[in-house]
């Protein structure tokens, strides 16, 4: 779940040197020796523990607690989910139980995880703070998942979510983790609250890999009115019972970055809407699950201060040491190797480089406009780093000629950016019509690396239409479609790369 927003709060976090922002999880090559900034600690010297408010829940995660969770694992059955590359479903597995901070803690074993069958607040202001422990992470696995439509099954009702990730963005080695990522995208996009926001430590560290952190994410419920029209709310976030970030003083000084409204929590994620409110641990629809132990989750109504979240702290033994289940395989970080194309014999025309090191949302294919009433098709092979689903092409619906942003014709606008592995964003993807293909996920990535594509953009007048065959090297045919994409004017197309290159014919 790579998001084009983050990439502009990159170029102010990590004070890159780029060409243009895009979209998506953000691919940016650093130009310099600077670094992400290292906010750290931010807790006043003198804050003390204060009293805790009743709260609105709390899952001990001690064995025989009757807390009413359940487990759940992943099922190649979607049902009426159309965002999603996998689906949730009950299991009858059982969970392991061992020592935690408060008590006993829960072990998911990488194949399980919960539905934690919380209810939402219905408040702008919140607080959720739980203990993690995890044996693996993985870029945009699931820790806590919360909100509504998370993996858009009703059209009509708004997606938004929180969920707490581990991210490594592209042109650092590091992995950031835990980062608080959220979304608000309104079903008709146009009621100002459509943003992607994140939040992290800034510390240069790692926190609750092989130990146990506890995490706080503080909804305090300022409103914050970013330059791009989008629509936040004030956050706080707490490690291990200490403030380190605090969006609303940063959207005030700007101390930390200039994109004050994605260094944030998106709005609306405990408030009641059409949907049904949903609250995971340890999986989404679309990524890695979670593996290791989870204990005292809460959830309060109101924005605790400093002083109770220091309270939450003392109530617990970072120090204790949680055993996991007997058998249990040791999880060992493997790094990713990017798969070596530097000897690629180009055909065409090159669109990014072969060595992957082309910034994200600065290499494009030339742009061409499609008439209304006609059709254009466009035929290309798609080389991979295979390092993710999202390593591939993407399809830019446009509204001009000759711009790649709005630094380029204040005019510019994106209809929808559309990724190979048929999922995408932009006001027309939100209200699409449909998204589908015939992928085999668990092969995807190796299948599209080498693959020829076919490519078809077809203008219908209000409506654009995208639909790309896919043949890969072995000769197996995949067929993919976005149809129903709303356009307003002119449509223009271009192709941009992620972690990959095409070579276009």
């Amino acid at each position: 779940m790579k998001k084009k927003i983050v990439s502009v709060l990159l170029a102010a976090t990590m004070v890159l040197s780029l060409a243009a922002c895009g979209d998506d999880a953000g691919n940016d090559t650093p130009d310099t020796q600077e670094t992400t900034p290292e906010q750290g600690d931010t807790t006043p010297d003198n804050v003390t523990a204060d009293a805790l408010p009743e709260a609105f829940a709390h899952i001990t995660f001690d064995e025989g607690a009757g807390e009413g969770y359940t487990v759940v694992e992943r099922t190649e059955d979607l049902g009426d989910l159309d965002g999603a590359t996998y689906g949730i479903t009950d299991s009858a597995a059982t969970l392991s139980y061992a020592d935690g901070p408060v008590g006993q803690a829960l072990y998911l074993d990488g194949e399980h995880a919960l539905n934690l069958h919380l209810a939402p607040t219905n408040t702008d202001a919140y607080t959720v703070s739980f203990w993690v422990n995890a044996d693996r992470l993985s870029n945009y696995g699931p820790t806590m998942v919360l909100g509504y439509n998370v993996g858009r099954s009703d059209a009509t009702s708004n997606v938004t979510w929180m969920n707490v990730t581990q991210v490594a963005f592209d042109g650092e080695d590091f992995r950031y983790f835990p980062v608080v990522w959220s979304r608000n995208v309104a079903s008709n996009a146009q009621d100002g609250t459509v943003c992607w926001p994140w939040m992290y430590a800034f510390d240069g560290e790692r926190h609750g890999l092989k130990e146990w952190a506890m995490v706080t994410i503080v909804a305090s419920g300022e409103v914050q009115n970013g330059p791009t029209g989008a629509t936040t709310v004030g956050a706080q976030y707490y490690i291990n019972g200490q403030l380190v970030y605090d969006s609303q003083a940063n959207y005030t000084s700007n101390a930390y970055f200039e994109y004050t409204w994605d260094a944030t929590l998106a709005p609306n994620i405990m408030k009641p809407d059409g949907a049904e409110f949903e609250s995971w641990f340890g999986i989404n629809y679309w990524d890695t699950l979670y593996k290791g132990f989870v204990d005292d989750l809460w959830v309060f109504d109101s924005a605790l201060t400093a002083g109770q979240v220091l309270s939450l702290y003392e109530l617990g033994d970072p120090n204790v040491n949680s055993v996991a289940p007997e058998g249990t395989p040791v999880e060992e970080e493997v790094e990713p190797v990017a798969v070596d194309h530097s000897d690629v014999a180009i055909t065409g025309t090159l669109v990014g480089a072969l060595d992957y090191s082309t910034a994200w949302w600065t290499a494009f294919s030339d742009i061409t406009a499609v008439p209304s009433g006609d059709s254009v098709t466009v035929n290309f092979v798609n080389w991979s780093n295979e390092l993710a689903n999202w390593n591939n092409f993407l399809v830019v619906l446009q509204n001009v000629d000759g711009a790649h942003s709005a630094d380029d014709n204040a005019d510019y606008k994106e209809y929808a950016v559309l990724r190979a592995d048929n999922w995408g964003w932009g006001a027309g993807y939100d209200g699409i019509a449909t998204a589908t293909c015939d992928w085999v996920w668990e092969t995807f990535t190796s299948d599209i690396d080498g693959a020829a594509v076919e490519l078809t953009i077809t203008n219908n007048g209000d409506t654009a239409d995208v639909v790309a065959v896919v043949t890969t090297v072995d000769g197996t045919v995949y067929n993919q479609s976005y149809t129903g994409i709303a356009v307003d004017g002119d449509l223009y197309f271009c192709l941009t790369v992620d972690g990959s290159f095409i070579d276009l014919q």
